[in-house]
């Protein structure tokens, strides 16, 4: 599944990866505009829909065998891209905002009782932490499987559907395609931010990586619930 998924990307026309080129550097030049940066949203919200086009299209192929032979999607609608962009980040923001709200209450509890150091604060300090770090793997966990019931259906309800959900998130081949999808974004993440450090070239290049991570990520996921 691993290996497949790295290779997946590159199995694309030269067109698909031109156009994918073409607009993560835009969003990356467009970033750098100050009051026009709002500009990059979108490039930006294209890419997601593109990414979110890779879901779908693994999580409905056979899988198996047949895998190795399948070819990423094409930036052939840009509206239907544009749609599916626009959902995947709502159920994004959305899935983030209550990991967002226990990490600022937290935060607020801790600096309000930060003086007198106290054993009781030191406690709730590491206890709510912890309770964070929890909700937010858990919201981690299931926002994929939220993603790919949106990218099925079309509608913005299939992201709360405790039955879809339950049924995409609850097997152990879900588990493990999640877990490599997350080390393969953090690898991703570290390479991009080396290259990065290298100067104009080096940010292009790290673009160009993190867009290339992203197409694997949602390859693996795919391939976790697909067949």
């Amino acid at each position: 599944m691993l290996r497949e998924s790295l290779s997946y990307p590159a199995r694309t026309d030269e067109e698909t990866l031109l156009v994918g080129t073409i607009l993560v550097v835009a969003v990356g030049l467009l970033a750098r505009l100050g009051v026009l940066a709002a500009l990059a949203v979108v490039p930006a919200v294209l890419l997601v829909g593109y990414v979110l086009a890779v879901l779908r299209a693994t999580a409905e192929s056979s899988g198996g065998a047949s895998a190795d032979a399948d070819a990423p999607p094409e930036f052939s609608d840009l509206r239907a891209l544009a749609a599916d962009g626009a959902r995947a980040l709502a159920v994004t923001v959305g899935y983030l905002l209550v990991p967002a709200a226990a990490l600022a209450v937290t935060v607020g509890g801790a600096s309000a009782g930060a003086r007198p150091e106290s054993l009781g604060t030191t406690t709730f300090v590491f206890g709510a932490g912890t309770v964070v770090l929890f909700v937010s793997l858990a919201f981690a966990y299931l926002l994929p499987a939220a993603l790919v019931g949106v990218a099925r259906t079309g509608e913005l309800a299939a992201a709360m559907d405790r039955g879809r959900l339950r049924g995409v998130a609850g097997g152990s081949r879900y588990f493990v395609a999640w877990a490599a999808a997350l080390l393969v974004g953090g690898v991703g993440l570290v390479l991009a931010g080396g290259l990065a450090t290298l100067g104009r070239p080096g940010e292009v290049l790290a673009l160009a990586v993190g867009f290339y991570a992203a197409v694997v990520v949602a390859r693996l996921v795919g391939r976790g619930i697909s067949g």
